[in-house]
Order: C-alpha cells, then structure tokens, then sequence
C-alpha cells in the first residue's frame, strides 16, 4: 500500500550537502588545483564533475567528487547511462592519493540513474574522528510519455557509505504491491558499529516518511542479507 502524498519532515541528517558555498563547511578551498584538467585526468576522473566536496578528519584531508555522464535527455532534464564517485585523499603538495571509488551504469530497461546530492552527508557518524560519507543515486523506469518517472514507487536505489577504507552498499527496489519492495546489503553492513546501523536505517525511514522513496518497511526499513552474500 502506498504512503499519502502528504509531506512529513525528514528526520534530521547531518550535514546534508547542498548547494556549495563559502558557508558551507564541505566547500573546496583549493578548487583551482581539484578542478584542474590535468588533475581530474591523472587521478582517472574521466566523466564531467557534478558535484565535489572537501573535508578533514583525524587522517588528514580529503576530496569527494560526483561525476555523471549526463547523456540520456528527456524534455528539459537529462540522467546519466553512467556515474562514479571517487573519494581521494589529499596530499600535502596537494597530490590526490587512496582512492576508493564507485562506477554504475543502467541497465537497458531504465531511462538512466543520477546521484541525489542533497542526501549526500559528509559526518562522523559513530563519534570516532573520522568521516563517513554517504552518498544516495537512484536508477528510473523509463515513462511512457517519454518523460523521467519520479514516483516514489518507480525505480531502484542504491545508498553507499565509505567507512574506514571499505564500501558498504545498501540495494533497494520499490513498487507498487508490498511484494515488489526489498532492501538488501552487502555483508559488510551486518558488522558495523550499531550506532551506523542504525543511522542508515533512520535514513530510509525519513526517505520513506518524506514519500521520497517507497522502501520495504516489513522489518522496520533494516536491510536483509541478500542471497548473494
């Protein structure tokens, strides 16, 4: 059964990155150099940058960048076939080093995926001096009208977080029928601090609340051991 179309306020998270600004604690001072041609391209970031946020912690500082083809057009909007994230530390001759990355594609069937960048967070999250970014992208059915379906009940997700030099992904698909929905993740989730958990739970819970996303609510929004793991 679908959730009413009535908005109710997303449980809070931190540091929800938005527009980049000089107020804004993950903006880049040194946009110069991470934007540089030759900088993107010897660190292997090939695909144009949609977003890129800076941050340091207990282990130094660090740059994340959201790239996207942009190559699918529909009306006034376009979607990717492609995106990557790349999450690099930075050096102090200003040198990226470490990399962990992601790269996803839509498969033949979606109209295209792009990252949603206000649910991306860049915080401690369990307290311990180092940041865990988050990052949330969303793959869409293609509409019959030739348009992007952006019903909370259409599509799939995916919600990764970078801890501790490990990527923990979490895979949701929604639909219609109660039956349709699952959430899984990989099993990596299963042994992370309780506290984490538990944040990437309430995550999904306001994602749902908001009618942002139709999530499987039939364990309370936690994700299950998917049959691969």
């Amino acid at each position: 059964m679908k959730l009413s179309h009535l908005l109710l306020p997303l449980i809070c998270l931190p540091m929800l990155a938005m527009a980049q600004n000089k107020n804004d604690k993950t903006a880049c001072a040194d946009d110069a150099i991470l934007l540089d041609a030759d900088t993107l391209k010897k660190s292997k970031v090939l695909l144009p940058v949609f977003k890129h946020f800076c941050y340091r912690d207990q282990g130094g500082n660090y740059v994340l960048y959201l790239v996207e083809k942009q190559d699918k057009t529909y009306a006034s909007e376009k979607l990717s076939s492609a995106i990557e994230a790349h999450l690099f530390k930075i050096e102090n001759d200003k040198s990226l080093s470490s990399p962990i990355s992601i790269r996803d594609q839509a498969n033949k069937a979606e109209a295209g995926l792009e990252f949603w960048s206000k649910l991306t967070e860049i915080t401690d999250i369990d307290k311990d001096g180092g940041i865990d970014p988050i990052l949330v992208y969303r793959f869409y059915n293609a509409s019959d009208a030739g348009t992007i379906n952006r019903d909370a009940f259409s599509g799939r997700i995916k919600i990764i977080l970078f801890y501790k030099g490990e990527k923990v992904v979490i895979r949701a698909i929604t639909g219609d029928l109660d039956g349709e929905r699952s959430t899984t993740a990989t099993e990596n989730f299963f042994s992370l601090p309780a506290s984490v958990q538990k944040h990437l739970v309430k995550k999904m819970e306001g994602m749902y609340r908001d009618n942002l996303y139709g999530f499987d609510n039939s364990y309370k929004f936690a994700p299950q051991k998917s049959k691969g793991n």
